[in-house]
């Protein structure tokens, strides 16, 4: 059954112009992924898809003028809703039967339909290298699925939320520049 998505209660403005569309018809997406970004005279946002599924119908486009309630997108979720059941009920299975043993290294061991995966990472300081192994896998399926354009958007809108959220992040500005002033 189709979902609807509409624009969320946006303050008091009545009508917003949307700068950037996020999705096409046919993609796939997860909750809380955003569908369209919004513009008003004092700032702009993102409005994210309340649930799961598949884009079958877009009813707005760059330009387009929008108010609460006005229609963005339709979804369809019910296929998505039982891949999500299964991928659940598939990693809250390999999470019971894993084993951590602390040394230099870590080693994972998981269980899953009786077949044996081992998951060697090289770093003590890694509090929890399970979450940091699905993050890594996470990444790599946005890479090998939607290209590295996508890749590259998601890691930036990672990157801005640690910003906002007051993480230090190292600098990792890599220039071609060179400075020519002696010291």
């Amino acid at each position: 059954m189709p979902q609807n998505i509409s624009v969320p209660d946006i303050g008091d403005f009545d009508s917003v112009e949307i700068i950037e569309v996020l999705v096409k018809v046919g993609d796939q997406i997860n909750k809380d992924d955003p569908i369209v970004t919004l513009e008003s005279d004092k700032s702009s946002v993102e409005v994210p898809s309340p649930a799961a599924g598949k884009i079958i119908e877009l009813s707005v486009k760059i330009g387009d003028k929008v108010s609460k309630g006005s229609l963005l997108a339709k979804l369809e979720n019910e296929s998505s809703n039982l891949e999500n059941e299964k991928q659940v009920n598939e990693n809250s299975s390999v999470v019971k039967n894993k084993t951590i043993e602390k040394s230099n290294s870590v080693n994972i061991n998981a269980t899953n339909n009786n077949n044996k995966k081992n998951i060697k990472l090289s770093s003590k300081d890694d509090v929890d290298p399970l979450e940091t192994n699905e993050w890594i896998e996470s990444l790599n399926a946005i890479i090998k699925n939607d290209g590295p354009a996508r890749a590259s958007y998601v890691l930036n809108r990672v990157v801005s939320e640690a910003y906002t959220a007051g993480l230090v992040l190292p600098d990792t500005r890599m220039t071609p520049y060179i400075n020519t002033i002696p010291t």
